[in-house]
């Protein structure tokens, strides 16, 4: 992130010498779209806008940028502004996508409504898109079944050291004790001037210690290549082959990608050998590996193509390994696996002969939704949607099983992952566990007034006992951002941890309300004295004393569940404006999230102080100091204006509660 605000920053430098020009913005955020900088092309558009507010090209360019960012809610913020005033029709896709991204916010009726509204703009359209609106026209009933159907699995965010602001993704869990993924972590800091930095993927391995991961540390470099993005790393069941993706960026948007395979040969890894071409072909891309048994007659390959021959877009290819090692020609298994649409990261099942796969052409609750599909008499049963909670609004992948066969995991861009600067933007490694079926009645957490007519209501206890456990009750919460005054608590300490509690500090900050106004609005007069000051009261009403107001009702809910016997982690993020040196700030992050430990221990009169003195309320630490700061917040220290009293460096100055891990209590 460092990397990328200093080229922003240079970039910033060198508009001002060509007085930030409408063409200089949009030029700046075309060529940050054709290098997949898509937040940094969020912010040149939204310079632009501020030069023409009503631009048609500027409004779908920022949705674009913003729906390749992952940024649902801005993206269907921005698409829909520009179905609203495209009178002539100028950008009709945008409909599709306005639709696409309701999807993926969980407003499915209204998606319903908006993919009838594209699929009618023109009905002799045998495009991708107008299949694709109908599809999910026919498809929305089954759709909101599946989004009400009940789950009883646990699934909860590996957390860190695993996760990350970045991406990390395909996972596989050996032997219960070795956690093996990938991570887009990772600067290439290029020699060559002519070539920007780039952060690439590597394959990381962490062991597990007392049901902790300890820090990720990259594999070697037979398996991590410098420049190349690095992943989707998948062992045989016997641990005896592991193949891998090795990737480049191609084009707008694309990674061109390579398999490569590797032999355990007494018991080390041998040198990582290109798959033959008949597997990886020139101009196409093969990735996202899984590998399943055939006993003594060798293995079989499954991956990711966009090769021809397939059924549509990505598909999944097989590829037969023989007891020599040779690959067969690859098949594509056609329907019911493959449709028009993307299929992606499959894991096989050798035992039960069953794949899992995520796909965007199945009924889907929204993004990538993984499916199981069964071999029997050489031919896969009809794909079926593992549901809730496995499955979200959003995209949900490389879905992978345990030994046991009762956990596993899979990564997703759900609320409650990591992020950077959308709450959507960023893949995180998920773990779950399925549970044994029994046949003792399980109270779901539903609204008894729903209940038909006749039934057996479970009671109130019932309700709010199975509402405790449930996750998605705490996960509406986050992030909570709670706010801070500039260099508080402690002004000037280098001291690592506080006594201040937030509720203290909280009540300081909205105490200096009149100087913010006084200091933002400066000598202005008249209307923009009064718009400067109005923004100052906007904070505070709408940001500061919101999310204190939000830190209690969570902190409530916090309580009831440690009074039911579950065990919580908070993970914290803290975060600080650019002012100081990065070691000051770090340590200023640490501070500010110490206060709101100190909070919980006075909170309800001291009721989580126990909790938090055995262990069962923990709070770990995930400082960032000024490493997620907005492009363009001013650190200038004599500009006290714009770089302390500006509402945009005043957002900076903040702790996120971004993670809670529930742990139930013992039977």
């Amino acid at each position: 992130m460092k990397a990328l605000r200093i080229i922003a920053f240079l970039f910033f430098l060198s508009l001002s010498g060509y007085s930030q020009t409408l063409k200089a913005w949009l030029q700046a955020g075309d060529k940050s779209m054709e290098e997949m900088r898509f937040a940094e092309a969020i912010e040149y558009y939204n310079n632009a806008l501020a030069f023409e507010t009503g631009d048609l090209t500027i409004m779908y360019k920022m949705a674009e940028a913003s729906r390749l960012y992952k940024d649902y809610e801005r993206a269907a913020t921005w698409y829909g502004k520009t179905v609203m005033e495209d009178k002539s029709n100028r950008f009709p896709l945008a409909v599709f996508r306005y639709a696409e991204m309701k999807k993926y916010l969980g407003m499915y009726e209204e998606s319903a409504r908006l993919f009838e509204r594209y699929a009618a703009l023109d009905k002799s359209d045998t495009s991708y898109f107008q299949t694709k609106a109908n599809f999910e026209i026919a498809a929305m009933p089954e759709v909101m079944k599946l989004a009400a159907k009940p789950t009883d699995i646990t699934i909860t965010n590996a957390g860190s050291p695993v996760n990350t602001n970045y991406s990390e993704f395909g996972a596989s869990l050996i032997g219960d004790s070795t956690l093996y993924f990938a991570s887009l972590r990772f600067l290439y800091e290029s020699k060559d001037k002519k070539t920007d930095d780039y952060y690439v993927s590597r394959i990381l391995q962490s062991s597990k210690k007392n049901s902790k991961f300890a820090t990720p540390v990259p594999m070697n470099i037979l398996f991590n290549d410098a420049k190349s993005h690095n992943g989707n790393l998948a062992f045989s069941p016997d641990f005896k082959v592991a193949v891998f993706s090795r990737c480049l960026p191609s084009g707008e948007n694309n990674l061109d990608c390579e398999l490569y395979y590797s032999r355990m040969i007494d018991g080390k890894w041998a040198k990582p050998e290109l798959i033959p071409a008949g597997v990886n072909l020139a101009g196409y891309t093969a990735t996202q590996p899984a590998i399943g048994t055939r006993g003594a007659d060798g293995y079989v390959l499954y991956f990711v193509s966009d090769r021809p021959g397939g059924s549509g877009k990505l598909d999944i290819w097989t590829s037969l390994i023989d007891a020599s090692f040779v690959f067969s020609a690859p098949v594509n298994p056609g329907p019911p696996v493959n449709t028009f649409d993307d299929e992606m990261t499959p894991f096989f099942d050798s035992p039960n002969q069953t794949l899992y796969f995520s796909s965007y052409g199945h009924i889907g609750l929204g993004g990538m939704d993984i499916m199981k599909s069964v071999f029997t008499n050489g031919n896969f049963s009809a794909p079926e949607n593992l549901g809730p909670e496995i499955n979200t609004s959003v995209n949900d992948v490389y879905y992978t099983l345990n030994k046991d066969y009762k956990s596993g995991t899979l990564s997703s861009n759900r609320k409650g992952s990591m992020f950077i600067g959308s709450k959507t933007c960023c893949y995180d490694i998920y773990l779950f566990n399925i549970p044994e079926k029994d046949t003792t009645p399980v109270v779901a957490a539903v609204d008894s007034t729903l209940l038909p007519t006749g039934g057996i209501k479970p009671t109130p206890e019932a309700i709010e006992a199975a509402a405790i456990g449930n996750r998605a009750n705490y996960e509406e919460f986050l992030p909570l951002e709670l706010y801070f005054e500039n260099d508080q608590p402690g002004r000037r300490s280098y001291a690592s941890t506080t006594t201040e509690n937030y509720e203290k500090l909280y009540q300081e900050y909205l105490a200096a309300v009149p100087e913010y106004k006084q200091k933002y609005s400066g000598k202005l007069t008249g209307t923009p004295k009064a718009t400067a000051e109005s923004e100052i009261d906007t904070f505070f009403v709408e940001t500061v004393t919101k999310s204190y107001n939000r830190l209690n009702t969570f902190a409530g809910k916090i309580q009831k569940a440690l009074e039911a016997g579950y065990a919580i982690e908070l993970e914290v993020r803290g975060r600080t404006s650019p002012l100081a040196k990065s070691e000051y700030n770090e340590l200023l992050s640490r501070r500010r999230i110490a206060s709101l430990v100190n909070f919980f221990n006075i909170f309800n009169n001291g009721v989580l102080n126990a909790y938090l003195k055995d262990g069962k309320l923990k709070v770990t630490e995930v400082p960032a100091g000024e490493t997620l700061v907005a492009t363009g917040v001013s650190d200038q220290l004599k500009d006290k204006r714009n770089s302390v009293y500006h509402p945009a460096a005043a957002k900076e100055r903040k702790i996120e509660v971004i993670n809670i891990q529930l742990v139930p209590p013992q039977q």
